[in-house]
């Protein structure tokens, strides 16, 4: 709930945080809401050469849709007058922040600041506004308690925690709407008053009279005298496809355009409110569960591929039976209650494909000492065994579960340190570099380990990171499952970068531009030719042949349905 809590006020006050940390300093995410939004505030003004107020007024609360534009002209007319006194004090948006009582500077730590300081900068001087009325515990967010924002955090309290549809009648885990885990997630039910009608399940009595697996082939043959279904896909290899992830499985991004008041405009924030019931993830979008072209140019761009696709061109029996069960924070030690939320029934359902990619958690996390924090070898094994001994319990016979490595993250300080950051492309005053410092600095950081100018603290996180990748290559090797067939699959970055410099492209095409972390919408579709191609190379078997009926599918129900 807390994540949720905090995804809502922080993208209602379009700003960022890419950290799930249990704990912060100095102000932590509240701090770097604030800090982005007076720094987008003041270069708004800048850009339209008028007052800090009119300018967030004009051209962003305005922008933004309800309930959005209510909370953040609460926020202006809670901050305004601080905004306006800092900006003729020439105060960075740091410094006015602190004043205002939403960044603080704890005993013993440096002054965090993502903008550059004055040369003169002396901390000893800071005007620090009376914070009686901000203070929290470690779970809580001061911005919570103010008209506007505090309806906005009251509707997130009421999203489930278990990654389940927020809208699903007969629980089966299906939904017919597409966000707060519906079909953006899984394949739409085709009838949500009937349990026993959703993707991936075996046809009830061969789909006659209904579509019960919602791949949009049911009837009889005029013809024949057959169903449909066991004309067309009776002797096809169908298999479902899932993820079982983290945030880069989900494929987390902000459109960097929310960041650069340069080109803020009406359009800008067209699909913010998708956004937020995504939980800013594209799993429509992303590597494994992709289903769709882009229909949010506005928001994001990039190829579009994934491994459902390619195996639905191969056998459109398939067709909505995808899984994306990927949760931002995601790793080896909470999987066994994500998993849970994986729909599949060992004697109804078809077999399924499962990609178990956890690429960096497990040595990912916002602590200064860093490595203290990261997973165990010992405790990295208990917990897959765990996950593997869950699934096999559950999933139908002939499923194959493809262990993900994890990354080696150290692509991202050599590829993004010295570049600009979105927020300070109109004054090239704040690169990733400052970025990944001013993270660390709140404790807030998705990655301490690699998003680090310490190479020495890099090379050790990669280390642990190639420690857990070939104890998950291991368990491959050595562990036999009744109803599962184990792969390893490296995550290799490198090899991405490669296939996409050989195309042309630039290496820092494939990460995300505002977090610096995760892989971009480029990233996402390379993985998914990788997997695709470790399968067709190695394990045919478990892909089968291509159906030689997908043309007369088509021919006779033309999209099945769709999405």
């Amino acid at each position: 709930m807390w994540f949720l809590r905090r995804v809502l006020v922080i993208t209602s006050l379009l700003l960022f945080t890419c950290s799930f940390a249990n704990a912060d300093i100095n102000g932590g995410t509240t701090c770097a809401a604030c800090s982005i939004l007076v720094g987008l505030a003041e270069q708004l003004a800048q850009v339209h050469t008028t007052d800090v107020v009119t300018a967030v007024e004009t051209y962003l609360c305005t922008n933004l849709p309800n309930p959005l534009n209510e909370a953040c002209r609460a926020l202006l007319n809670e901050f305004g007058s601080a905004l306006i006194d800092g900006v003729y004090h020439n105060e960075t948006p740091d410094i006015i922040c602190h004043n205002i009582g939403l960044c603080t500077k704890e005993p013993g730590t440096e002054f965090c600041h993502a903008f550059p300081l004055p040369s003169n900068f002396d901390p000893s001087f800071l005007r620090i506004k009376d914070k009686s009325a901000f203070k929290r515990d470690k779970s809580d967010n001061p911005l919570c308690t103010l008209p506007g924002v505090k309806e906005i955090c009251n509707i997130i309290d009421r999203f489930s925690n278990d990654h389940l549809p927020i809208e699903d009648i007969d629980r089966d885990k299906f939904s017919e709407v597409t966000t707060l885990r519906g079909t953006h997630w899984r394949g739409k039910d085709c009838d949500d008053t009937k349990s026993n009608f959703y993707p991936g399940r075996k046809p009830v009595n061969s789909d006659r009279v209904a579509d019960s697996n919602c791949n949009g082939i049911y009837g009889v043959d005029p013809h024949s005298g057959i169903p449909f279904e066991e004309q067309y896909c009776s002797k096809a290899h169908s298999r479902g496809i899932a993820i079982l992830g983290d945030s880069a499985g989900a494929h987390f991004h902000l459109p960097p355009e929310y960041f650069m008041a340069e080109t803020l405009d009406e359009d800008t924030f067209q699909d913010v409110l998708m956004l937020l019931t995504d939980e800013f993830d594209w799993p429509q979008l992303s590597g494994v569960t992709a289903f769709a072209t882009n229909k949010w140019p506005h928001s994001i761009d990039g190829p579009v591929d994934s491994l459902y696709m390619r195996l639905l061109k191969d056998n459109k029996c398939i067709h909505r039976d995808y899984q994306n069960i990927a949760v931002n924070g995601g790793d080896s030690s909470n999987m066994h209650t994500i998993m849970k939320g994986l729909a599949r029934n060992s004697t109804t359902d078809y077999p399924i494909i499962i990609v178990l990619a956890l690429v960096g958690n497990d040595v990912c996390n916002g602590h200064p000492d860093t490595l203290a924090h990261m997973t165990s070898v010992k405790d990295y094994r208990s917990n897959m065994l765990t996950t593997l001994s869950y699934l096999n319990s559950t999933l139908p016979v002939n499923s194959t579960v493809i262990i993900s490595g994890l990354a080696d993250g150290r692509v991202l300080w050599d590829t993004m340190h010295s570049r600009v950051h979105p927020i300070g492309q109109l004054n090239s005053d704040v690169t990733y570099r400052d970025l990944y410092e001013y993270l660390n600095c709140l404790q807030i950081s998705p990655c301490t380990g690699w998003m680090n100018s310490n190479e020495t603290i890099r090379n050790l996180t990669s280390k642990r990171a190639a420690e857990l990748s070939q104890e998950g290559k291991r368990i491959v090797e050595t562990q036999k499952y009744k109803s599962l067939d184990l792969i390893f699959m490296d995550y290799d970055v490198g090899d991405m970068i490669s296939e996409w410099e050989s195309k042309g492209g630039q290496a820092w095409q494939i990460i995300e531009p505002v977090d610096g972390f995760h892989p971009a919408q480029t990233g996402q579709a390379l993985s998914a030719e990788h997997i695709y191609n470790l399968l067709v190379n190695n394990y045919p078997d478990v892909i089968g042949k291509i159906n030689p009926h997908n043309s007369k599918i088509s021919e006779t129900f033309g999209n099945q349905g769709g999405y």
